[in-house]
């Protein structure tokens, strides 16, 4: 377990303060390299913080965010994603009037590192089918689904070549088949040697795809363990799921 917590994300008494509010409350935890890990809670339980928090957005006014055994507190976003990071976002942020090849190109070809792109993958097109981005990718932003811009929004993260990726909300409101696609190409990205951490309300989706949980509740962590047994945990039930949750 220690070689895998050092290849991973280890978040050390961070502390992210809105004014008086702690969004982030003086957590450490560990997110394990070569798993998958669901970070789950209610909202406003401090999960989009984190991830901002994590990726560099916001930094932490207490605590220290160390990426495969290496300190990356206060580096910006795209040092951030030098070292190994990438994420995506809740709501797809990608200009209207660039098309998909413009937006996977970009980190292409300027976030460049020696860590490999997954099997297969050369360019912006490669990338776009291995993500199973359906419209050719001369379309432009503004004319993609619900669907198809989650799927461009992971397109662009593993340009990237991440080596921790952070999926913020990839499956919500995704059709059921689409949702199955999308566990499908998390599965494979994690078996390409990328540790993921997936944001999600779907329980079901958290039992079936993770091997590891985390639960945040008003900015504290209330829970961490394998899915099964976080789910069952009465104090996460009380905070979240509900006493009379079922799998």
């Amino acid at each position: 377990m220690k070689g895998a917590v050092m290849n991973g994300l280890r978040i050390d008494g961070c502390t992210v303060a809105f004014g008086g509010l702690r969004a982030i409350d003086n957590v450490t935890l560990d997110i394990p390299g070569g798993a998958i890990t669901a970070l789950i809670g209610p909202n406003g339980s401090g999960k989009s913080t984190f991830v901002n928090m994590v990726s560099g957005q916001i930094p932490p006014v207490a605590g220290r965010v160390l990426l495969k055994g290496e300190p990356i507190t206060g580096l910006r976003p795209d040092r951030i994603v030098h070292r190994g990071l990438a994420r995506t976002y809740q709501v797809p942020k990608v200009p209207k009037e660039l098309t998909i090849q413009e937006v996977i190109s970009v980190p292409l070809l300027y976030a460049r590192s020696d860590r490999s792109l997954p099997p297969g993958v050369r360019n912006a097109a490669d990338m776009a089918r291995y993500c199973g981005l359906r419209p050719a990718v001369e379309t432009r932003c503004g004319q993609l689904s619900v669907s198809d811009l989650r799927r461009l929004e992971i397109a662009r993260a593993l340009a990237c070549r991440p080596e921790v990726l952070l999926l913020d909300e990839s499956m919500a409101g995704l059709s059921l088949e689409d949702t199955e696609q999308v566990i499908a190409l998390v599965q494979e990205i994690h078996a390409s040697g990328v540790t993921v951490v997936v944001i999600e309300h779907v329980m079901r989706i958290i039992a079936r795809l993770c091997h590891h949980a985390i639960v945040l509740n008003q900015g504290h962590l209330l829970a961490e363990g394998q899915p099964h047994t976080v789910l069952r945990d009465p104090d996460v039930r009380e905070a979240y799921l509900g006493k009379g949750f079922t799998l």
